[in-house]
């Protein structure tokens, strides 16, 4: 009978050695995939990069980047958050141009060379460009290193921005000094009386608005520019207005002024100009649309475009097919019916004024403001179709401030995007061409419609005419037999809640690499996840058979001793659910 206990014992001691070695397998089939994760090696730069940058540029350059960079971290929190990233949880260079691209149009108006898109793609050019010829060489190094090796983090990118406000600053400073010398005011030394910086500050402006670079200028054209600007500029009383009312807010109660605190203006000033000057960006918006041609489809008839420059002398209305065809803003959907998209001429560079050598003051993109509320809600480079559509319900007109009502979002629309979901897998990449076309439908007065790469050439007007040789300005027949062809002819409105029969299914992502990325770091997170959960399932499996055959062992145990009349108890105890006997 002791030989039978010791076999039955052994025996399923043996079963118990083999359960305990499945639970321990399947535990490692979901933690090892796990620990695969944490092995992963996520290249740092090692240091800082504002001590690296201080090296180059010395302490001014960077006492003044750490006065801004808090609160640009801020503005550009929500977008770089939502942005999809590296390894490093740092932005590629054309996620990084993007980020910029849209915090200075926000913020300034300005639309930086170098960040702007401009027909192409996101990654057709680096960041870095933007800071102009001016920036050293090494200072260039290090940024260009930071991107490509490692890509930017929050703080890095808000030193590049800070870097590039820094060298628009300098800029400003050296036209600056060009009109003190027109003028004949001193830099140093004299301290000039509040009419005397008036007129230096007019003069450096009168100059600025007309995109003159004023290093290029003589002293009779700085001069000549500020006594004929009101030819030019009709609204330049309404400008001098603004900028009596940027010198009061920087240099309050001054009686006198040198060149510092004209300098100090006149960088407030640049920062401010843009946002001054949207109001009459939206003036031209406001006029657009009450000549739409159906409400809320975002267009007006190419004819009625060209009546409000002929019947109502509004000259800005005035470009030629061929310009607005290069600039991205004309609906051919009907050829026989033209129509302009509101936002996109309005958004295009031929509303700039060329004022600096790093940036043009353009208009402030409205649907940009959304898609940062958009990205602040998500939290997330995409999200599913049933989260966007909750997400855009909620949250206010891009225009509500001017006006702007909330729409519904059609059946044919909410279908459109389930289908850019399927497209991607079931998610919605919100930093994309088919995500923006859809905003357009949705949003089609504020929000441009977004053309494929390489499609369009859009160029402020000088630039144009000096590329093609042709003026911009449709001549007087090409006007006239567009109005002839517009008049008694209207297409029907749309009735599926398009504004237009454009839709394609065409994607372009800012980046794609990244997004890619991330889109394989969540299929394998969720696969771990799977893993882990089938591994956790089958151990708890495994474990209630260990506790039923611990069970048997303890009994049979039990019976071999009291058959066999010794009375001796096992040495060993049994665990049962809590309960510990003793046998």
């Amino acid at each position: 009978m002791a030989m039978s206990t010791f076999v039955n014992v052994v025996t399923h001691s043996s079963v118990l050695m083999v359960l305990l070695g499945l639970i321990v397998f399947a535990t490692a089939d979901s933690s090892g995939e796990l620990k695969f994760l944490s092995d992963v090696q996520v290249r740092s730069p090692g240091t800082s990069i504002l001590p690296e940058l201080e090296k180059v540029m010395g302490s001014d350059h960077r006492r003044t980047t750490e006065a801004r960079v808090a609160n640009l971290e801020e503005a550009l929190r929500s977008t770089f958050v939502s942005l999809p990233k590296n390894e490093r949880g740092a932005l590629r260079p054309p996620a990084a141009r993007h980020a910029l691209h849209r915090l200075f149009m926000q913020l300034h108006g300005w639309q930086v060379m170098g960040l702007h898109a401009g027909g192409d793609t996101w990654d057709a050019a680096s960041p870095v460009e933007a800071l102009g010829e001016r920036l050293p060489d090494d200072a260039r190094r290090l940024f260009e290193t930071r991107l490509k090796e490692y890509g930017l983090d929050l703080h890095e990118l808000a030193v590049l921005a800070a870097t590039l406000e820094n060298m628009v600053h300098a800029e400003a400073d050296v036209r600056l000094a060009a009109t003190f010398q027109a003028v004949e005011q001193p830099m140093q030394g004299k301290q000039m009386n509040g009419s005397e910086a008036d007129h230096v500050i007019d003069t450096y402006m009168a100059s600025f608005v007309m995109g003159a670079n004023l290093t290029s200028l003589s002293k009779e054209e700085l001069l000549e520019n500020e006594r004929n600007i009101l030819e030019f500029y009709p609204t330049w009383p309404e400008t001098q207005g603004f900028l009596r009312q940027v010198q009061a807010q920087v240099m309050p109660n001054a009686a006198t002024f040198g060149f510092e605190e004209v300098s100090h203006a006149v960088a407030e000033i640049g920062e401010q100009y843009g946002r001054w000057q949207n109001s009459e960006c939206v003036g031209l918006h406001q006029t657009l649309l009450e000549h739409e041609e159906h409400p809320n489809t975002g267009r007006i008839r190419l004819g009625d475009f060209y009546g409000l420059a002929v019947n109502h002398g509004k000259f800005q209305f005035s470009e030629s097919v061929s310009y607005l065809r290069q600039l991205g803003a004309l609906d051919e959907s009907e050829p026989s019916n033209l129509r302009v998209m509101i936002p996109n001429w309005i958004y295009g560079p031929n509303n700039c004024l060329a004022s600096s050598g790093y940036y043009a003051v353009c208009c402030i993109d409205v649907c940009d403001g959304y898609m940062n509320k958009l990205e602040r809600e998500l939290g997330s480079h995409d999200a599913s179709a049933e989260q966007l559509l909750q997400v855009v319900a909620a949250l206010p007109d891009p225009a509500a401030d001017l006006g702007g009502k909330n729409r519904t979002v059609s059946p044919a629309l909410q279908r459109r995007l389930e289908e850019i979901a399927e497209h991607h897998n079931g998610r919605v990449p919100i930093h994309g061409r088919l995500f923006a076309q859809w905003m357009h439908h949705v949003h089609p007065r504020w929000c441009p419609y977004p053309h494929m790469s390489g499609t369009i050439a859009p160029r402020r007007a000088e630039e144009q005419e000096a590329v093609t040789g042709m003026k911009v300005s449709a001549q007087s027949d090409e006007i006239r037999q567009h109005m002839e062809q517009s008049e008694g002819r209207k297409s029907s409105a749309p009735t599926d809640g398009m504004c237009s029969s454009m839709w394609s299914m065409e994607e372009e992502l800012v980046d794609s690499v990244a997004h890619e990325r991330a889109k394989t770091s969540r299929e394998h997170n969720s696969g771990f996840a799977r893993a882990g959960f089938r591994g956790l399932f089958f151990a708890s499996a495994i474990i209630s058979m260990v506790m039923a055959l611990a069970k048997l062992i303890t009994k049979d145990t039990l019976m071999d001793s009291v058959g066999s009349g010794t009375g001796k108890k096992p040495a060993f105890a049994c665990v049962d659910i809590g309960q510990t006997y003793a046998v």
